[in-house]
């Protein structure tokens, strides 16, 4: 009978309700709210529910490499906020210092997987600019994507520098060479020309790989931090 008793405190949703209250109710609520916004703009609501590839007519696997670059994106994310979270736990400051670096991390993650998932530096500035009328568009929106990635720079080495203690203690390497394939399909996507040979081919692998290697990244961190948790415990 302890043994249940204890093993009910460490759940995150103690019952049914709770999971009703917490989770179901505000995604509801969240799914109103879009779907009453788009009604409102006068936009099909099967747009927004709908599979893209179906909408658009495309084969099921159009679009596949990036979308798996997706998931390595929300997987880092979730192992880097997760593993925060444990770590706030403990009260030690060297495990406090981790567990700031990964929320870091994760939330940093989660600004590259959004603008990924909605191209945000393609598009961003399409609301306020109309490039359909000008002759060299494609400079324009270079100059736009380059002002985006620049944003990118700041805060990543702003990141660094913050934590560049703990930077040095873990397998920086791997992250040195994330940076390396995303600098290597920045440089393609914007300063070579559309009809290169594999443009896309080299601008995209590169990204993935950089993706890929990003998830490598910190999930060789939490997995570092969580095991000398459970060695210390």
């Amino acid at each position: 009978m302890n043994i249940r008793s204890n093993s009910n405190n460490f759940r995150l949703f103690k019952n049914l309700l709770s999971v009703i209250l917490k989770v179901v109710l505000p995604t509801t609520l969240f799914l109103i709210a879009v779907l009453l916004i788009f009604r409102f703009k006068g936009i099909s609501t099967n747009i927004l529910v709908g599979d893209p590839n179906a909408i658009s007519g495309l084969p099921p696997y159009a679009g596949m490499i990036s979308m798996i670059g997706i998931l390595f994106w929300c997987a880092s994310a979730v192992i880097c906020l997760f593993t925060s979270y444990v770590l706030t736990k403990h009260k030690e400051l060297q495990t406090r210092k981790w567990s700031k670096f990964l929320l870091y991390s994760g939330c940093i993650t989660l600004i590259m997987l959004f603008d990924d998932l909605f191209q945000i530096h393609e598009y961003y500035y399409q609301p306020f600019i109309d490039l359909s009328t000008v002759k060299n568009a494609r400079f324009f929106i270079n100059l736009f994507e380059l002002l985006f990635f620049v944003i990118y720079f700041v805060l990543i080495s702003i990141y660094i520098l913050k934590f560049k203690a703990l930077f040095k203690k873990t397998n920086y390497p791997i992250f040195s060479l994330t940076i390396l394939f995303f600098a290597l399909s920045i440089l393609v996507d914007i300063g070579t020309p559309e009809t290169m040979v594999l443009h896309t081919s080299i601008e995209e692998g590169s990204k993935f790989l950089g993706i890929v290697t990003w998830f490598t990244y910190f999930l060789d961190c939490c997995y570092e931090q969580i095991q000398r948790l459970i060695t210390n415990t």
